[in-house]
């Protein structure tokens, strides 16, 4: 532990949950924080994070965060190097089946913490040094050949938004979306016996979430809004960092609140293909964005919306635009389950290697 000191700096590392390792924190000065000691982080220290070791609030330190701070709530821990070899115990730490023996038990235990003396008591898979070393020469094989897919599907996924970007900033005719969209709030009155699937909107273009069922009773709004297959939703709060979305079949005859306005499209004027790609255009976003301070309370009106100037070809061009971003789009979903299936695949790689069968 190192005492600090005011007017001096300090390079501050935190931990990512799920085993994917340390990461960079601003710097500060000592005069900027409550804690009156840190510990300086050295290669090959292993860190574990008192909250968040039970799911995977833990790393090996490499040469980048050597001579970082950690706060006490990270306590670091030297390796035995005549027991235990730190290639073998980086890939130990990543291993889910430790976080769960790590896992608090009882009620609220979001809110418990790891200790060092119970991270220390945990048993855990310790061969002799020699198959350490060849277990984590396969594993390092092995999570490299991941990490170069899991590279290159990201880098794929950054061509096709690039692609999706070039493809509406190409387009000339522009308009704004009162052109084709209008405002459609179909509301229903609010009965206290029935009960009503409500449905949300994720940002950054990610569609509807269902929410729980709800009773009437069980709300203070006094009106919903019933949509329907086809039409758009907004956020009123959130539209700004890309909480638009197109109805799809799963969601008809679901409810929002009225933060949510509602609209229809104008079928002779718009492709709905279209304009579910061109909702999830960040640009799009941008446009929305509130100016001013305190920019993040602001909200966007169905006004906004409708004023906002878009990228509108004619019908037959968004169409052929429509086709190829959905093509680029399936693609980039393939991606996103083959990461899937990586990630189990990783985990079944450290449960074969720490239970003897790799």
């Amino acid at each position: 532990m190192v005492d600090l000191e005011p007017d001096s700096s300090y390079a501050v590392t935190g931990i990512y949950s799920f085993g994917r390792g340390l990461i960079s924190r601003p710097v500060i000065r000592g005069s900027e924080t409550a804690y009156q000691r840190m510990a300086r982080l050295k290669t090959g220290q292993i860190v574990m994070s008192k909250l968040n070791a039970w799911e995977g609030g833990l790393a090996v330190v490499g040469e980048d965060f050597s001579d970082t701070y950690v706060s006490p709530e990270y306590p670091v821990f030297s390796v035995d190097e005549k027991r235990a070899q730190s290639a073998y115990v980086k890939h130990l730490l990543a291993w889910p089946s430790l976080w769960g023996r790590l896992t608090p038990r009882g009620s609220m235990v979001q809110r418990k913490r790891t200790t060092p003396a119970t991270f220390l008591a945990t048993c855990v898979p310790l061969p002799d040094p020699v198959e350490q070393n060849r277990i984590a020469g396969r594993l390092d094989a092995a999570m490299h050949r991941i990490a170069q897919v899991d590279y290159l599907k990201g880098t794929s996924n950054n061509l096709i938004l690039q692609y999706a970007d070039a493809l509406f900033r190409s387009i000339k005719q522009t308009a704004p979306l009162a052109e084709v969209l209008l405002v459609d709030n179909k509301f229903v009155d609010v009965e206290s016996d029935s009960t009503y699937p409500v449905t949300g909107i994720c940002s950054f273009g990610r569609g509807l979430i269902r929410r729980p069922v709800i009773q009437g009773s069980g709300t203070a709004y006094t009106r919903f809004v019933q949509i329907q297959a086809g039409q758009i939703v907004m956020s009123k709060l959130n539209a700004w960092e890309g909480a638009l979305a197109v109805v799809g079949g799963d969601f008809a005859d679901t409810y929002v609140s009225p933060e949510y306005p509602v609209f229809s499209l104008i079928e002779s004027a718009a492709d709905s293909e279209y304009l579910e790609h061109l909702l999830a255009w960040p640009e799009l976003w941008t446009r929305l964005t509130p100016r001013g301070s305190m920019f993040r309370r602001k909200r966007t009106t169905p006004a906004t919306l409708l004023a906002t100037e878009v990228p509108l070809p004619s019908l037959s061009e968004q169409r052929r635009i429509a086709k190829q971003l959905t093509l680029a789009r399936r693609v980039a979903e393939g991606s996103a389950a083959q990461v899937e299936q990586l990630a189990t695949f990783r985990r079944a790689l450290l449960d074969a290697a720490f239970s003897g069968r790799l």
